[in-house]
């Protein structure tokens, strides 16, 4: 019961944001003279609501205890994904260092015959 309303409440945060989000932007391109123009002005409007709206959310999930604790378990998730990405990325970068080694050895070496030869 109580997970299903933090589950309630944190859908609510994300809505409650994409929600202001998207009326801001609704407003910043109703006021534009031209459909694919926007100005930097109206980008930093929309900056400024997008930062209100996160600022309010933040500020309902640390009052909130039941709250509190569904954002924390999201950014545990979060990190935990991240660490997942950064050690796959990181075995891929090395299997790409390891073969640039080997490449980097074998001109190396060629490059050590030729001079080496009259």
């Amino acid at each position: 019961m109580i997970s299903t309303l933090r589950r309630i409440a944190l859908a609510g945060i994300v809505l409650a944001s994409i929600w202001t989000a998207t009326a801001s932007s609704a407003k910043a391109q109703s006021t534009s003279s031209k459909a694919d123009t926007v100005s930097l002005q109206e980008i930093e409007k929309a900056a400024e609501q997008l930062a209100d709206a996160v600022q309010a959310a933040v500020r309902k999930a640390t009052e909130d205890p039941a709250v509190k604790v569904a954002a924390l378990k999201v950014a545990k998730n979060a990190v935990a994904a991240a660490q997942v990405a950064i050690t796959i990325q990181t075995q891929t970068l090395q299997t790409v260092l390891d073969a640039l080694a080997k490449e980097i050895a074998v001109a190396t070496e060629k490059q050590q015959a030729k001079s080496k030869s009259p």
